[in-house]
């Protein structure tokens, strides 16, 4: 298994253990059954529920809200969560693969005939937990660095953000709700939960617009470094961003035809 992105500490050294411990643990176990696919988009799909995968050939990359979190290769056992009825997310296969097909009864009898196995299977699920408790400790630390400097609060026509203004900071409205403005005219809102100002932060460009609060607002002002930390650490940040950008460029285009229609 890879993890796509940026790596927790000692993340190396647990994805390195796992695949060891993985690699001893089957051996001597021989698949009865292969399935084969050029493209899918929810590999477990592929397997009955009560089945576990194990890559021959190709990859496999593990998908969240759209974002592309890990990648698993050959040797790599797939649907663990899915066998023993725990939640599992969209396994998608971008190019041709082949799965060996194991029942879980055949699985767990396979471990538990050698205490040997045993050891082996207890051993990679604590690399593994730990490796996940790395993940969740290096998630927290990102957010705890940035979430203990960033909330500011905004009174009604207040400025957030000034048009021509040097940007360096991407923000979050927490609550309430404001209203974009270019040149003095209104041409969007921005919603509870919404990220703005990112643009300007990641092309180095000045403000393009005015961010006015419309009522009592609280923000969480993240510094564009962190932020881009952010993005690595939780991913779905980037998928709230472009549904967030998605909805303003909407907004502007039924402005200009709402603007034309009213001068045809």
């Amino acid at each position: 298994m890879l993890l796509l992105g940026k790596l927790p500490q000692n993340a190396h050294v647990l994805l390195e253990r796992l695949h060891i411990l993985q690699s001893k643990l089957m051996l001597g176990f021989e698949a009865q059954e292969r399935v084969e696919a050029e493209f899918s988009p929810q590999v477990l799909d592929l397997l009955h529920p009560n089945e576990l995968g194990r890559i021959q050939s190709g990859s496999v990359v593990l998908i969240h809200e759209g974002v592309e979190i890990a990648c698993y290769e050959e040797g790599d056992l797939l649907g663990l969560n899915r066998v023993f009825d725990l939640p599992y997310v969209q396994m998608n296969a971008q190019e041709p693969v082949v799965i060996e097909r194991i029942h879980r009864d055949q699985f767990v009898s396979f471990i538990t005939q050698d205490p040997v196995r045993q050891h082996r299977w207890s051993n990679y699920l604590l690399t593994l937990s730990a490796l996940y408790q790395q993940m969740l400790i290096d998630i927290y630390a990102n957010v705890s660095q940035v979430t203990a400097k960033g909330f500011q609060s905004f009174q009604k026509d207040q400025v957030i953000i000034q048009q021509g203004d040097i940007a360096d900071t991407v923000y979050q409205l927490m609550s309430g709700t404001a209203h974009v403005s270019v040149d003095g005219v209104r041409v969007g809102e921005v919603l509870e939960d919404e990220i703005f100002g990112a643009m300007a932060a990641f092309t180095g460009e000045k403000r393009s617009a005015t961010v006015i609060a419309n009522e009592p607002c609280q923000v969480l002002a993240i510094p564009k470094n962190q932020f881009v930390d952010l993005i690595r650490a939780q991913p779905e940040t980037a998928m709230t961003l472009l549904n967030n950008m998605s909805r303003r460029i909407n907004e502007l285009n039924q402005q200009l035809l709402d603007a034309q229609s009213c001068t045809a």
